[in-house]
């Protein structure tokens, strides 16, 4: 039962949900006022009963000669005598007051004079008192303890022509438990009546709340991926909708940028891939058309070059889409950066076209040496499609930094181009042919792994004005960037 009712509170949404709080936060106000109101109300009505009964007693008892004043209630006063020559009846008549009933009782406790006359059969249930003993209907062991019963009464002990009787006068409490009954009938009704009220108007005001949410939903929902250039309406309010529809916008503006670069990856990607798939499939053929089988020897190499070629894209690709699925997942360790260095220049070298320098002070890093040797691989193929004579490459100590610079003698990047051409399938014009290029990726993944190093990696020149490629890793003790 408890499952059920917790899952139908679970399928409310936030207009339901303020509705039913608003209703129970009403009821409640509603129940606790109410109390303490009737509470005040039972308290002044049986006080007022109280005070006017006191108030007549008084009256009564200094009409009958005696002097009277304030006492504790039960409290004993002495003895009181009366002696009079009228008869009871007689008395009465002469002590009554309007509003309240006056009797007396006998040491029985029965009623032998009531002003007025109809009141002897009436019972009000007060204890027979000797002379001088005081009772009091609103007073409790510690102090008044106040109720709503049919009277109030205040009570004395006394002699009457020497025979011992109990003084009452009591205020009947029918018109106050009237006004009680009426008030509790009107919070009754009135509570669940004004909770409705609440609760419409609750609803009515988190609906027009709601309403741009709405409008955000609707517009959202018929955004598609041949729509991502539309954008929600910002209400001008500069509340949590204006947030909201904020930070829908911007969602939207990077779901964008996420699309145009995913299409242009898949459309350069399969660019990239057309030119050596053409070029296996068409000397494929042309071997396979040689009867003599003669040609294979002289178009192996073209193959193992443009599987080659293909096998680096793919690898390349499969990169990218790391980086771009959850970032690069680094194994990094304490690594000496010139021996990775070193390591690549050695790798290189044997079939380089150009004279290679290096300069390598020792360095060390903390980082991914597999990672760290692939941005150096690619530096160095990118130093050596454009030299002309010579390549340059030195490590150094910089403060903080290990610093890399792979320098050549090629053409310059121009200033415009150089962050350009660490996007990715970014070519210069002229730089090189499709066909004897890289793919355009080398760079962007070697920016992408010296970022999550938490280093840089940036194109410039060098004091003489060559070319030159410049990484800057945090040494050992940094706080890479994972």
């Amino acid at each position: 039962m408890t499952r059920g009712r917790r899952g139908v509170l679970d399928r409310w949404g936030v207009r339901e949900r303020s509705t039913a709080a608003a209703a129970l936060l009403i009821l409640l106000v509603v129940a606790v006022a109410g109390a303490v109101l009737l509470e005040v109300l039972n308290r002044a009505a049986v006080g007022a009963a109280h005070d006017q009964a006191a108030a007549r007693q008084t009256e009564i008892l200094q009409d009958l000669g005696l002097p009277w004043g304030p006492r504790s209630a039960g409290g004993t006063a002495g003895e009181t005598a009366v002696y009079t020559r009228a008869g009871l009846g007689e008395l009465m008549l002469r002590l009554g007051r309007p509003g309240v009933i006056v009797q007396l009782q006998d040491a029985e406790g029965r009623v032998v004079a009531a002003s007025p006359a109809s009141a002897l059969t009436q019972d009000l249930s007060v204890p027979v008192l000797e002379p001088g003993q005081s009772s009091d209907s609103a007073a409790g062991d510690e102090g008044p303890a106040l109720r709503t019963d049919d009277f109030v009464y205040v009570a004395h002990g006394m002699y009457i022509n020497d025979v011992p009787l109990t003084l009452t006068v009591a205020v009947p409490m029918a018109l106050q438990q009237g006004t009680i009954e009426t008030v509790s009938l009107f919070l009754l009704v009135g509570g669940p009546v004004l909770a409705l009220l609440g609760a419409a108007l609750m609803w009515l005001l988190v609906g027009r709340s709601l309403a741009p949410v709405r409008r955000i939903t609707r517009q959202v929902r018929g955004i598609g991926t041949t729509r991502l250039g539309e954008r929600v309406e910002v209400p001008p309010t500069r509340d949590e909708i204006a947030v909201l529809a904020t930070t829908m916008n911007g969602m939207l503006d990077r779901l964008q940028a996420s699309d145009r670069a995913q299409r242009r990856f898949v459309a350069d990607a399969s660019h990239e891939l057309r030119s050596p798939l053409a070029t296996l499939t068409t000397t494929i053929e042309v071997a396979a058309s040689d009867p003599s089988g003669t040609t294979w020897p002289e178009v192996a190499p073209v193959l193992r070059s443009q599987a080659r070629r293909m096998g680096r894209l793919v690898e390349d690709l499969l990169t990218l889409a790391k980086v771009d699925d959850a970032g690069l997942r680094l194994r990094t360790a304490d690594t000496d950066l010139d021996e990775v260095v070193r390591e690549e220049v050695a790798r290189m070298r044997p079939v380089s076209r150009h004279e290679v320098r290096v300069h390598v002070d020792p360095v060390r890093v903390r980082g991914d040496t597999s990672r760290l040797q692939q941005v150096l691989r690619n530096l160095l193929s990118n130093a050596e499609r454009h030299a002309e004579t010579w390549i340059a490459v030195s490590l150094r100590a910089e403060g903080e930094d290990a610093v890399v610079t792979v320098d050549n003698d090629g053409d310059t990047i121009p200033p415009a181009d150089r962050e350009r051409v660490f996007e990715r399938f970014v070519r210069l014009d002229g730089s090189r042919t499709r066909d004897t290029g890289g793919s355009g990726l080398g760079l962007a993944i070697s920016r992408e792994i010296v970022t999550a190093h938490g280093g840089t990696v940036s194109a410039g020149e060098d004091p003489r004005g060559h070319c030159r490629f410049e990484v800057r890793l945090p040494r050992e003790g940094g706080e890479p960037e994972g």
